[in-house]
């Protein structure tokens, strides 16, 4: 895959340095970079899963009614 990246100046040439150090190209230099980099950091996390919905026990549903006057009456 082609990626247009816009990288300073001077880690530019700390890449060239190093690619040609290792007398490798400079696409292969880089994926190397990404790689060990990405490989360094920590896992990525799962999303988290949304909180189940509240069940009221022993009570019948609340009407749009109910929930409307109790954010009403919340914002008092």
């Amino acid at each position: 895959m082609k990626v247009t990246l816009e990288l300073p100046d001077d880690l530019m040439r700390r890449i060239k340095l190093r690619a040609a150090h290792h007398n490798r190209k400079l696409k292969s230099e880089i994926a190397q970079l990404l790689d060990a980099g990405m490989a360094s950091a920590p896992a990525a996390e799962a999303p988290k899963r949304a909180p189940k919905p509240v069940r009221l026990r022993g009570r019948k549903p609340l009407t749009l009614a109910e929930i409307e006057s109790a954010i009403a009456a919340g914002h008092d």
